[in-house]
């Protein structure tokens, strides 16, 4: 890596930082100039518009929910295993240190699922990636005969999906530091009622 993109790198390090805290709206090249100590057009520079910031900071969240989540996760055995790896690593992306102020992606969500345009629609692209991935751990569950064959993958999909809402919301805004406890007891009466009897 260059001395350039080793620069533009450590800057989008602290933008993803500054972004799961502030959002997506909140993070301009001002204010990311002025936490990093440099001037407003070396940034500008570099990034052209705060739309372009704003995508860039997308696809570092990214970058760093596959190695967070999705790869361990693909390092388990499909079935079962694969899926509740996938909840406990996405659980645990919610309160890792790179993100002080939680899931990117949770909290640009709410800012931009009415905001049509190319940010809203990275975001939503990024979503329907994961989503997919989900998908298939829970449908690979139902292949093993771990989940019940009438299972709709869809939907055990969404809930699963409310799960990690709730978590985020009690444990970020309300400081409720058992959510975590009550979350996976959740998680695990879900699994129970989806498996596969005999």
């Amino acid at each position: 890596m260059g001395k350039g993109e080793d620069t533009k790198s450590m800057i989008l390090d602290k933008a993803v930082q500054m972004a799961s805290i502030q959002g997506l709206e909140g993070l301009t090249i001002g204010s990311l100039a002025e936490e990093l100590g440099m001037s407003k057009s070396g940034l500008f520079g570099k990034f052209a518009s705060k739309e372009n910031l704003q995508i860039e900071v997308l696809r570092v969240g990214s970058e760093l929910f596959r190695r967070n989540v999705v790869y361990p996760s693909l390092k388990t055995k499909p079935g079962l295993a694969r899926l509740k790896t996938a909840f406990q690593m996405w659980l645990s992306w919610a309160n890792t240190d790179s993100l002080p102020g939680g899931c990117l992606f949770l909290s640009s969500s709410s800012e931009f699922d009415d905001r049509p345009g190319v940010v809203r629609d990275h975001l939503k692209k990024t979503q329907l990636s994961w989503q997919k991935t989900l998908k298939q751990f829970v449908q690979d569950a139902k292949d093993t005969l771990e989940l019940d064959a009438n299972t709709n993958v869809d939907k055990m999909v969404q809930e699963i999906w409310g799960l990690i809402l709730g978590f985020h919301f009690y444990n970020r805004l309300l400081e409720d530091k058992i959510s975590e406890k009550r979350t996976k007891q959740s998680f695990n009466e879900l699994i129970k009622r989806h498996q596969y009897n005999i």
